[in-house]
């Protein structure tokens, strides 16, 4: 009898998956760099969110979390599953150590009295030549990068102004971006009530209340007339559940309950590589 091999399909799926995974992670990316959060400050949080997220499936029956169980699902240390679920984590506190290159080099141009001017401000710095400039100031806080990469990223930030061979620091900007956080504030809800739709139809069998629509366009003209069109239809759509399904709105301070429908366009080209 010929044995059925079911090693090459379980690696496809695992594959399969990686890829959508990494596919979500890149998206979310680019928001998250230009929010000011570098990847090893994603990972300590991403650690405590498994944590967590395994300390909910593994409880005893007084409500204990079972750590050896969730050391088990997420492959880390007892001792680390201690420190995370007792809540040391401490957000601020690791702040500094997971700052992005440029945000600690602005960091210590603002503190270090050495590149600050006899007022306690950030002073304008030569870029090279000199003890006190803004090579030094890289070579200090910025680590192994040249103080070149740090300047370009500085500069795409909006957070330097250079006059002559010297940089002038803008403290009236902040880091991370303002309009990244608040881009990240909104696709945040976003994400959480699809993973909670999906999550809960992987639970139940059932197929997730998860509805896409594409449609295509012949040249660029009339896909930005598809997605204008595509804009009113679901503004007016939305104002039309709202009217039909709750046409007495309560204040929502009195509900316990309730039901969330998003919609969102996405506009997307392919660009046809040329041969040779």
């Amino acid at each position: 009898m010929k044995a059925f091999n079911t090693t090459k399909p379980a690696h496809r799926r695992l594959v399969r998956r990686d890829v959508q995974v990494k596919e979500l992670l890149t998206e979310l990316a680019v928001v998250l760099l230009q929010a000011g959060i570098t990847p090893k400050h994603f990972g300590e949080l991403a650690k405590q969110a498994f944590v967590e997220a395994a300390g909910t499936l593994s409880k005893f029956r007084n409500g204990k979390i079972n750590r050896s169980r969730v050391a088990v699902m997420t492959g880390l240390s007892r001792a680390e599953v201690k420190r995370l679920l007792s809540g040391a984590l401490s957000t601020t506190a690791l702040i500094p150590a997971q700052q992005s290159r440029g945000e600690r080099v602005i960091s210590g141009w603002m503190s270090d009295h050495r590149f600050l001017d006899g007022r306690g401000h950030p002073q304008r710095l030569p870029i090279s030549g000199t003890r006190v400039s803004f090579t030094s100031l890289v070579r200090k806080f910025g680590g192994d990068v040249p103080h070149r990469a740090v300047l370009e990223e500085l500069r795409r930030l909006r957070v330097v102004r250079q006059v002559g061979n010297s940089l002038e620091l803008d403290a009236r900007r902040q880091l991370p971006n303002g309009q990244a956080a608040a881009s990240l504030s909104t696709l945040i809800p976003v994400l959480i009530d699809g993973i909670r739709v999906a999550g809960k139809a992987a639970s139940s069998g059932t197929d997730p209340l998860i509805h896409r629509l594409t449609l295509t366009a012949r040249d660029l003209l009339e896909l930005a007339r598809l997605q204008d069109r595509a804009a009113v239809g679901i503004s007016s759509l939305l104002d039309g559940l709202r009217g039909s399904l709750q046409p007495g709105m309560s204040s929502p301070e009195s509900n316990k309950h309730s039901l969330t429908v998003t919609a969102f366009v996405v506009k997307q080209t392919t660009e046809k590589r040329r041969p040779g």
